[in-house]
């Protein structure tokens, strides 16, 4: 119930711009595969025709996940990146409103996990605190995440892990919250 209450509420408030965003940054084809890292309630995978892999560390939000979108392409996971299996490799990742949720630390340890499994691209999507007006600093402030970071210091954290191919701003349908995307691809490997 949790899940589903966030899920509606999050769309109502933001409606499906981000969406969209995201599904033409990350043009995933359909024999591509993509993690989705944070996946919350799922939605995300709407912009993945192909198979799709959704981990999150909430049940309810991966419980209502796997009963609103959950099939044989589409897997919700209640499960870390780090236990993932070491040789699992995805075309795309997608990180949307997950950034914000880690410290310094914690970002480059995941981002530092997922520049060894992505092939082709990386979608990064946060929020914007520079862009913000007086009431969307307002829902900022009171955001559950702790690391809220201008565009300097996500490009900064995401620049240490990948090369940054794309960085644009954009506000919600509803211009609730103002937004930052990334794509960024991996380095490529080193001549031996």
């Amino acid at each position: 119930m949790r899940g589903a209450l966030f899920h509606y509420v999050r769309l109502l408030l933001n409606g499906n711009r981000v969406l969209h965003e995201v599904k033409a940054a990350l043009a995933a084809r359909p024999e591509e595969r993509v993690l989705d890292f944070g996946c919350g309630c799922g939605g995300f995978c709407l912009a993945v025709p192909g198979e799709y892999l959704g981990i999150d560390l909430n049940p309810n939000c991966i419980a209502f996940a796997r009963w609103r979108w959950g099939r044989s392409s589409r897997r919700f996971e209640l499960v870390e990146l780090e236990a993932l299996d070491p040789h699992a490799r995805f075309d795309g990742v997608m990180m949307v409103s997950c950034l914000h949720h880690l410290s310094d630390a914690e970002a480059h340890a995941v981002l530092g996990r997922l520049a060894r499994i992505v092939r082709r691209r990386l979608v990064v999507v946060d929020l914007d605190p520079e862009s913000s007006n007086r009431f969307q600093a307002f829902l900022l402030a009171h955001d559950r995440g702790r690391f809220i970071r201008p565009a300097a210091r996500q490009r900064e954290l995401l620049g240490a892990h990948f090369m940054i191919a794309e960085e644009r701003r954009f506000y919600t349908t509803t211009r609730s919250t103002p937004q930052t995307l990334f794509v960024c691809e991996p380095r490529p490997a080193a001549a031996t």
